[in-house]
């Protein structure tokens, strides 16, 4: 990354940590009354520190999680050259063969019980493949909202599908048909199920994080329109020093943050 994109994300970062401390040391200070009331016995158990940190947590958690790593996302992608949009909206006419083949795949997958003998991990290319075979007279005109978009300069286009690291079922779902949707109306274009990194660590399976649920609709270690980590952030960088040049401007902006957070929030 050049140093304006790294100055533009560090800036994004500083503004949503200012926007969570203001929250938990000036309008919604802790109390420990509330903790209490709240929880009684546990309060009464564990170190009221710890759940002051908790609360900090989720908040923090929750700033994440309202899309600032697709913005942070848009950011590097500008920076490369191309063009990008958050909740980008593509209108697409598709036949209804392929909007109903969609249906049934994901239907199918996310009714088959875990464990069962007749269930099987699914097959992004495989599906597609189907999809892609049927034709018909009869078209439908769809929309599809795309947490990130972007053009490359070649004209390549990439579709994202931000999610939080351990998504729910309808999280995942709804992403799957975004993205079938997509492909079954342009098979040019490139789609991804991102997570901004792998629970599991940075380098293992998805699996090792013991989070299945998505595994009913992805192949979350084989499948390749699943992205994360390194492999999300350099793709969208399209340099394979990205993810390290972020997390090296995460890490800028907690050294100072860390020290504010202590003092002005956990009073140590």
């Amino acid at each position: 990354m050049n140093s304006k994109t790294k100055k533009l994300i560090e800036a994004r970062i500083r503004e949503s940590l200012d926007t969570v401390i203001t929250r938990r040391c000036v309008t919604e200070p802790f109390r420990e009354e509330e903790v209490k009331e709240r929880n009684p016995f546990g309060a009464r158990l564990v170190p009221m520190e710890v759940w002051k940190g908790s609360k900090f947590e989720r908040s923090f958690v929750t700033i994440l999680g309202q899309g600032i790593f697709e913005q942070i996302a848009k950011i590097i992608a500008e920076g490369t050259g191309a063009f990008a949009e958050n909740q980008h909206t593509t209108s697409l006419t598709v036949c209804t063969f392929r909007l109903d083949k969609i249906d049934e795949i994901i239907k199918n997958q996310r009714q088959v019980r875990r464990g069962s003998t007749t269930q099987k991990l699914p097959d992004w290319s495989s599906e597609v493949n189907n999809i892609l075979e049927l034709k018909n007279d009869r078209y439908q005109e769809i929309r599809v909202v795309s947490d990130l978009y972007i053009k490359r300069p070649d004209g390549e286009q990439e579709f994202y599908s931000f999610k939080t690291v351990k998504p729910n079922l309808d999280q995942t779902e709804n992403a799957k048909k975004d993205m079938l949707r997509l492909v079954a109306g342009n098979s040019d274009y490139k789609v991804f199920f991102a997570l901004p990194y792998n629970p599991a660590g940075e380098g293992r399976l998805y699996k090792e994080a013991g989070h299945t649920i998505p595994y009913k609709l992805f192949n979350m270690d084989d499948d390749r329109c699943v992205i994360m980590g390194a492999n999300l952030w350099n793709k969208i960088g399209d340099d394979e020093n990205t993810y390290q040049d972020l997390l090296d401007v995460f890490e800028k902006v907690g050294k100072s943050y860390i020290k504010i957070i202590k003092k002005d929030y956990l009073k140590i």
